[in-house]
């Protein structure tokens, strides 16, 4: 069974809106990703006790992102995003060559620098729509 090392999962953003072009945002040093799926439940008191559910609840993909600030183009990309409260398109690739790629909203962006260390930041990001699995 084949491992993949921590670095091959990179969070990029598109580079011009509508562009298909995908950079990784400098200063990052940790990203995750996180698929939810939620569930609708149709329990009834004909289910013996036991809960019934259907896979038709809302689905999300989260994405996070920690690191260092960066005078990066890209780094300062999802900024202005961040401070705009704009969605952009951003890629995920992660594994064995697969990506995800899709619509995403920053739901946070935090700054924080500490005496005697770089300043960091961390950004959590939502689906919006649903991705592209390749």
């Amino acid at each position: 069974m084949a491992k993949y090392l921590g670095n091959v999962l990179r969070v990029k953003v598109e580079t011009t809106p509508s562009g298909g072009v995908f950079a990784a945002i400098g200063g990052a040093s940790e990203e995750s990703f996180t698929l939810s799926n939620g569930q609708v439940d149709v329990s009834d008191k004909d289910s013996s006790r036991w809960k019934e559910l259907l896979s038709a609840g809302d689905r999300e993909l989260s994405l996070s992102i920690n690191g260092f600030v960066s005078n990066d183009a890209n780094f300062a990309i999802v900024e202005t995003a961040a401070e705009d409260d704009v969605i952009l398109n951003y890629e995920l690739e992660y594994g064995n060559g697969k990506t995800i790629t899709g619509a995403f909203h920053i739901d946070s962006f935090e700054v924080s620098g500490a005496r005697n260390n770089g300043q960091s930041f961390t950004l959590s990001l939502a689906s919006s729509g649903a991705p592209i699995w390749s």
